[in-house]
């Protein structure tokens, strides 16, 4: 069964009830998954709390899947504009010079996200691993210190 699992952090999934009373098997890694299913937790954020591979991951979410144990959630999740990535582009160039638009293209790439439609909840992330990049203290600071606010200002 397909699981939806390509990376992306708007898939949710939520534990069902099954309506019948058939007998279900679960190994160690079923019952650890099930445990951590939480409909306010992306898949990306399951996968980064639990200590998988991504095959066994993807395998496990599978099969509670297949025994009608869990269900995909549909949820619509907002997106940074393009101002958050000019934002992004104009704080970490004054971070680290024009290396930015180098860094901010392969941590797009890296996280796999879309430059037109950037999930909230994983620009702080992205945020984080840029700064990563920047050598001088007080630069890490001002860069995460701006980006921040901006964020703060675009989910409220």
């Amino acid at each position: 069964m397909d699981t939806g699992w390509t990376g992306r952090s708007d898939i949710y999934y939520r534990k069902v009830i099954r309506a019948d009373n058939e007998e279900v098997s679960l190994d160690a890694d079923m019952i650890r998954l099930l445990i951590a299913i939480d409909e306010s937790k992306s898949l990306y954020q399951i996968a980064d709390e639990m200590d998988m591979d991504n095959i066994t991951f993807r395998g496990t979410l599978s099969k509670l899947l297949d025994q009608g144990l869990i269900e995909p959630v549909q949820k619509d999740i907002k997106v940074m504009g393009v101002s958050f990535l000019e934002s992004l582009q104009i704080n970490l160039s004054k971070a680290i010079g024009p290396m930015a638009e180098i860094l901010i293209a392969e941590v797009m790439e890296e996280m796999e996200l879309d430059p037109d439609a950037i999930p909230v909840n994983r620009a702080a992330e992205m945020i984080t691993q840029l700064s990563l990049e920047v050598a001088d203290k007080e630069n890490i600071i001002q860069f995460k210190k701006s980006m921040l606010a901006i964020l703060n200002k675009i989910r409220s």
